[in-house]
């Protein structure tokens, strides 16, 4: 970098003799006779001045540009002093309280030695400013990328779906994303104040896994991908496929590293795995239930044949009777099997009903069960509307609704059932409700909240969990509507309320209602 020397020396040849002596010894100068000459965006050398040329206006235009300067700039400002007498420690102190910073008094007579030995000097110190201002702005271009670098990983990390989270093993955790922070319920400020520890999210039924994990960084500085489940801040278990890093660090002493741990959601897929299991376990209990109903039906034509011809044989009126009886109940059965075959067949029709005639044939295939318990039965019907639906699916929840009332009811009671006319009021729909009440013994809060999910029974061996999911199917494929109440106070007992609109709506129609 080339500067110039400025030299202001008013009085005869002085600046122009001195000019001439620095140039001759590879120094550049020239002559200024004002301090304006300082201004501009060129680098600015050291300033040689006379002492008689500090004059108040001078000395002022110099104090107000060196004050304007920034920090990394001291001009270096050579003052000629003496003018051929010699300068007094007095002069001296005055010299240094003009405000050019911190001046370098030469006085006159100077040797050329000296003069250039101390603007060589000048001009080195000026030269290591410029440096020094050169790493300012590199540096602070640096430090602008790097504040544009972080930005942009910000960006990308607060809206990516993979939780990242940063800390000490066993310790604080120091940075999370916002991915992560929005599933397990945390925000950013219990991370920074450092309120949020690796304890409070993991769970104790993977500490073997976390301990093999924590095995494998150590020996390797990475952990291959695997599964657990974290704690989110309302006691939520959430399931993420876990892979983790170590972050090296100089300063760490040999002590815990921080370690970056990366978090995919993995709820959805546990849900569709879950789904899917679900979906194949009813896809084998259909098979099952048509492989034993199709193999029961072929002795059920057998005995029915059978005691077709007896019947034909046989004059006593006893016997006769018995054998009537006995033909009933294998149609009966007969009807079961059909209706198992039938587990995930659709009814071809939909046909119109009264809820009379619905309700009546179903509770008569319960007759002997409500004798037995000694059940009291009340039927009351307050309206006659009809509505149009599959028959024989109806019946199937009609039949699992007053089974399962039989079921609550072991020592006695009483079943209610209500059939009256009535209307949805958020679709103005019209149609008929049922209600199915008992004297049971009630669910608790928890029962009601999982009965209609498939495989859930509270009674043990002797359920399969599938009747109320099957019935929440069939009365949303009519567009109905199912829902329960139920109490444990001292008058216990459970509430079924079944609507089924009048006229067989289309998915089109309810879409419009």
């Amino acid at each position: 970098m080339s500067m110039v020397v400025r030299v202001i020396a008013p009085i005869g040849r002085d600046a122009e003799l001195i000019v001439d002596l620095l140039q001759q010894n590879g120094i550049s100068a020239e002559t200024c006779t004002d301090p304006l000459c300082l201004l501009g965006d060129a680098p600015i050398g050291p300033l040689l001045i006379a002492e008689e040329a500090l004059n108040t206006e001078t000395v002022r235009a110099l104090g107000e540009w060196m004050r304007s300067q920034p920090a990394w700039s001291d001009l270096p400002v050579l003052i000629l002093t003496g003018s051929g007498r010699e300068t007094s420690r007095t002069d001296r102190l005055e010299f240094e309280r003009l405000p050019l910073g911190s001046p370098v008094l030469l006085e006159r007579p100077i040797r050329t030695a000296t003069l250039l030995s101390s603007v060589r000097a000048a001009l080195r110190a000026r030269q290591r400013q410029y440096e020094i201002r050169d790493s300012f702005i590199a540096r602070d271009a640096a430090l602008a990328e790097l504040q544009q670098q972080r930005e942009t990983l910000q960006v990308v990390l607060d809206n990516s779906i993979v939780g990242v989270m940063i800390g000490r093993q066993r310790g604080k955790i120091s940075y999370a994303n916002q991915a992560i922070l929005r599933l397990l319920g945390y925000t950013a400020e219990e991370v920074a104040e450092g309120g949020l520890r690796w304890s409070d999210i993991n769970t104790p039924e993977y500490a073997d896994v976390d301990r093999r994990a924590e095995e494998q960084m150590r020996r390797h500085g990475a952990v291959d991908s695997y599964h657990k489940e974290l704690r989110a801040k309302d006691g939520r278990r959430i399931p993420f496929l876990v892979g983790i890093t170590l972050i090296p660090s100089k300063d760490s002493g040999g002590g815990s590293e921080d370690m970056a741990v990366f978090l995919t959601d993995m709820s959805r897929q546990k849900q569709a795995e879950s789904a899917l299991i679900q979906s194949e376990k009813l896809a084998a209990v259909g098979r099952l239930a048509a492989s034993i109903s199709h193999e029961i039906n072929n002795p059920l034509e057998a005995v029915t044949n059978i005691l077709y011809i007896v019947e034909q044989t046989v004059h006593d009126a006893e016997t006769r009777r018995y054998m009537t009886t006995a033909q009933a109940e294998l149609q009966r059965v007969s009807q079961i099997v059909t209706h198992t075959l039938r587990f995930h067949r659709q009814a071809t029709n939909p046909r119109a009903l009264t809820a009379e005639e619905l309700l009546e044939p179903t509770l008569g295939l319960h007759h002997g069960r409500l004798a037995n318990s000694h059940i009291e039965v009340q039927l009351h019907h307050c309206g006659a509307q009809q509505i149009v639906c599959y028959e024989g699916d109806i019946r199937q929840v009609l039949n699992n609704l007053i089974g399962n009332a039989i079921d609550s009811m072991k020592t006695g009671g009483r079943l209610v059932i209500r059939t009256r006319d009535a209307r949805l009021w958020k679709s103005n729909v019209s149609g008929v409700r049922i209600t199915i009440a008992d004297t049971g013994h009630g669910m608790t809060q928890e029962v009601r909240r999982r009965i209609f999910e498939p495989f859930y029974t509270t009674k043990g061996i002797n359920g399969t969990g599938l009747g109320l999911w099957i019935s929440q199917g069939i009365v949303e494929k009519h567009h109905g509507l199912l829902q329960v109440r139920s109490r444990l106070t001292v008058e216990n007992g459970t509430v079924f309320s079944l609507f089924l609109p009048s006229a067989f709506l289309s998915a089109e129609e309810v879409l419009v209602n």
